[in-house]
């Protein structure tokens, strides 16, 4: 089973935006699943449909899910334990100056980032009934953040390699576990160019880590949602996967402190019930990059699985850790024959 974006291309002030390998990829042992492919955003700003029939109920679901975005404030501190030291906020007025700052300043990411490599620790544990840790696996490699293109067009791409510079198999390096990334990029539900693919609710203020923050939830829109998942079940179920979170923006800077996301609606049908990702991001200050870029440092994943006919329900949980961001770059040699 493997959930991913791919391909999804929009314009903006930026102008086109594709986006390979998205918000996040998980990648089960399981092989009665398999990758579906994502939305499209054509040049003209219209969503394209799937060519694949979608489950009704499921559509119907999601456009009656309830949501960080509208859930009392009383629910939402329940379901994110984070939010425990919130100061509520008395209205929505600061809403649009929020948005419109972090908005510039995730826009200004995608246009400064460069290609990355950073050493990755990963421990990667299955879970018991009770959420207590019974099987651990950990994990060192290299994790890079390519992008490809450069001005109007950009193409971003997340995988791993292998000490000898070998990129791995996502699948059958971890069987027994679940494979979970493309952290970096989770920010893009804040950059202007997709903002009108969610609803955004102005929560509070919050101290994280002796910063003031303003904290903003988000929920996208089923109807609009160009930035979805789609994932094929067993029995070719297809369905589209669409996210809900919060963010903790610095209110210095408009930097995204913090994120976690969490699936808008449960996918019973496709065995997902549910999917809680948790980055916290740090300043890193490349030597030939002017600008800093603000990358995943420490990112918390928890993934949980339905009971099925062939299989007991699972929880799975990855703990990623990443040090030493530098810039990427290949260089050849070429040899003269002997």
């Amino acid at each position: 089973m493997s959930i991913g974006v791919s391909a999804i291309t929009t314009r903006s002030r930026l102008g086109r935006l594709r986006l390979l390998q998205a918000v996040f990829i998980v990648a089960a042992f399981l092989s009665s699943a398999n990758m579906g492919s994502g939305n499209f955003l054509p040049q003209d700003g219209t969503a394209a449909k799937s060519p694949q029939q979608v489950d009704k109920s499921e559509q119907s679901a999601n456009a009656n899910a309830s949501s960080y975005t509208n859930e009392p404030l009383k629910q939402v501190i329940k379901n994110v334990p984070e939010l425990r030291e919130i100061r509520p906020a008395a209205d929505q007025q600061q809403l649009a100056m929020i948005l419109n700052k972090t908005g510039a300043e995730v826009d200004d990411f995608f246009k400064n980032v460069v290609d990355l490599v950073s050493q990755e620790e990963i421990q990667q544990e299955r879970l018991g009934s009770f959420g207590i840790s019974e099987v651990k696996k950990r994990m060192r490699d290299s994790y890079l953040i390519l992008r490809r293109g450069n001005g109007a067009r950009a193409d971003f791409d997340e995988f791993r390699m292998d000490e000898q510079g070998n990129r791995m198999d996502e699948v059958s390096s971890h069987r027994g576990f679940l494979v979970t990334s493309g952290f970096a990029l989770i920010c893009v539900h804040f950059s202007t160019a997709f903002q009108w693919d969610s609803r955004f609710r102005y929560l509070g203020d919050q101290k994280i880590g002796g910063r003031d923050t303003y904290v903003v939830a988000f929920a996208q829109l089923p109807d609009e949602a160009s930035l979805s998942v789609t994932m094929s079940g067993p029995r070719g179920t297809i369905a589209h996967i669409l996210t809900q979170g919060i963010a903790w923006v610095d209110k210095e800077n408009f930097h995204i402190l913090r994120m976690r996301t969490d699936l808008l609606t449960r996918q019973p049908e496709i065995g997902l019930d549910r999917q809680t990702t948790k980055v916290i991001f740090s300043e890193v200050q490349l030597a030939d990059v002017p600008t800093p870029l603000w990358l995943p440092r420490d990112v918390n994943v928890y993934v949980k699985l339905n009971k099925s006919l062939d299989r007991p329900e699972e929880q799975f949980r990855n703990v990623h850790h990443y040090t030493e961001y530098r810039q990427y770059r290949v260089s050849t040699r070429i040899v003269a024959p002997q």
